[in-house]
């Protein structure tokens, strides 16, 4: 019989596996379901867009030099560096 070790240190056997999927089965499961979200976290509360383009190879090492430097991901650096550019020329426009 084997057992598995759960995040939480719980230890979980197949045979504890068999009765949940039973009891959840027959609907006699008295468990709590969680709501799970996969992949990266979000950004804010708003929903993300997708944004891509393409830039010349120096340019996209210069980019990841200056990220590495400022001790952030590429896209953290990008998409902080947009947004400040895109607030100056906002501001500049008024």
């Amino acid at each position: 019989m084997a057992v598995y070790r759960l995040a939480n240190g719980y230890e979980l056997s197949d045979e504890e596996i068999e009765k949940r999927a039973r009891e959840w089965e027959e609907g006699t499961w008295r468990g709590t379901l969680v709501n799970t979200r996969a992949g990266r976290p979000r950004l804010s509360e708003e929903e993300n867009a997708n944004l891509s383009f393409k830039c010349p190879i120096s340019a996209a090492a210069l980019i990841a030099r200056a990220a590495e430097l400022s001790g952030v991901k590429k896209s953290a650096f990008m998409r902080e560096a947009a947004v400040e550019k895109a607030l100056r020329v906002l501001e500049a426009a008024r």
